[in-house]
């Protein structure tokens, strides 16, 4: 198997298995979660992996294929995030209503996005 074949199958794996979890028991799922959420470092170990990750794709594809499938997998969440866009309007209005804090909590996610995006432009010009 590939690194990102393994990457793949544990994708699977832990996709079914949440998808179990919500299906038969979603306030199990949603404790455990909350629990995982309030752990400071798991934003870290989410880096971490989102590094690794990046590496083993970047030795199979291009970062244009990488930047294709984010843009397939952000329309996907987005037709989800639709059925909640009462929910979802509301954070964002909070977020929105306080540039510093929102520049606070996004700043790392903003300069990430900004590198992906002009190391695919330089790829693609």
């Amino acid at each position: 198997m590939t690194p990102i074949e393994i990457i793949a199958l544990i994708l699977i794996i832990v996709g079914i298995v949440k998808i179990a979890f919500v299906l038969i028991s979603p306030k199990s799922w949603l404790k455990m979660a909350k629990k995982m959420w309030a752990t400071p470092f798991v934003n870290i170990i989410f880096l971490i992996l989102a590094a690794i990750v990046f590496y083993y794709l970047l030795r199979e594809v291009s970062i244009a294929q990488i930047l294709a499938t984010s843009a397939f997998i952000a329309l996907l969440m987005g037709v989800q995030f639709f059925r909640y866009s009462k929910e979802t309007m509301r954070f964002a209005m909070r977020l929105a209503g306080n540039k510093k804090e929102l520049l606070r909590r996004t700043w790392l996610y903003i300069i990430i996005w900004l590198i992906l995006m002009v190391f695919g432009l330089v790829e693609i010009l």
